[in-house]
């Protein structure tokens, strides 16, 4: 061997090793807060209306936004403030826009049987990762344009892959899976309740000669409300799962992006220090205004 050309090898870099993973770390976070499950419930209602539902996604990137900054303050007091609305509204047309390109290439490859199929399945779940990544991007820069800086955050996101699945995925998956079980045991039970109760009705409204609209309408209400009933009780359920899942999730992201993505925190600088509220201290990834 040639001494003189010789060139040892190399160390390889590795991946640092962790104690808990994003979902782990983001759990226990949640956990520490005081009160999380009655809070973690008045998101769930909150979720429930329409429009103002904008402010829990945008209350949950802010509070995750400290995570990168060294963060771990309990989940905040104010639920509705301007700036989560705000911040809300900016992830929901990253998701609208993300979504139509979505729904459009869906169309198209739909045109090809069980392969376009696929592959729209495919690009959906990659569309679901992207929104979740650029929100978080988004919250970081503290603009909507920093969302769509579609570059940084396709080379960001090839860190670490399997991590950032687990974490954008599992938790809706799991929280869809339960809400769908139970959901539908639930809504099946009260279906059959309701048709308990009507029985004798439509038993007797057999043997008549005729039968009238009241009777009719007796029957249906009979069926139809506890129905309903189960269907709003399955309804509100399931926006308070899907809440600590979105909570999991993005609290999760803010661990990936100090793990994976540290050199966010320089695209908006966080705010100097104030008196925080008794029992809150203040989130250091809050930004200048």
């Amino acid at each position: 061997m040639d001494q003189m050309n010789y060139t040892a090898p190399q160390p390889q870099p590795t991946q640092p090793v962790y104690a808990q993973g994003c979902i782990g770390a983001a759990w226990a976070d949640i956990k520490v807060t005081p009160g999380y499950i009655g809070k973690l419930l008045v998101l769930g209602l909150i979720m429930c209306v329409p429009i103002l539902n904008f402010v829990v996604l945008g209350y949950l990137l802010h509070w995750s936004r400290e995570v990168p900054f060294g963060g771990k303050t309990p989940m905040p007091a104010k639920y509705v403030t301007g700036k989560n609305f705000e911040f809300g509204f900016y992830a929901f047309v990253i998701g609208l826009v993300v979504g139509l390109i979505v729904g459009v290439a869906g169309m198209i490859l739909g045109v090809v049987p069980v392969l376009g199929w696929i592959a729209y399945m495919a690009l959906a779940l990659a569309g679901s990762v992207a929104i979740s990544l650029m929100e978080m991007r988004m919250i970081m820069g503290y603009t909507l344009g920093d969302g769509f800086n579609v570059k940084d955050i396709w080379q960001v996101a090839r860190r670490n892959v399997g991590q950032l699945l687990l974490v954008t995925l599992v938790p809706g998956i799991v929280a869809t899976a339960i809400v769908s079980v139970v959901g539908g045991v639930v809504i099946t039970l009260a279906l059959l309740l309701g048709l308990g109760g009507a029985m004798p009705s439509i038993m007797a409204s057999s043997y008549a000669s005729s039968v009238s609209a009241a009777d009719v309408f007796s029957i249906v209400g009979l069926i139809a409300g506890p129905t309903l009933f189960a269907v709003l009780l399955v309804y509100v359920a399931g926006m308070i799962v899907e809440t600590a899942a979105n909570a999991i999730t993005v609290r999760g992201l803010g661990h990936w992006v100090a793990r994976y993505a540290p050199e966010w925190t320089a695209l908006a600088m966080p705010a100097a220090p104030v008196q925080p509220t008794p029992g809150y201290p203040q989130n250091p990834g809050t930004p200048l205004q």
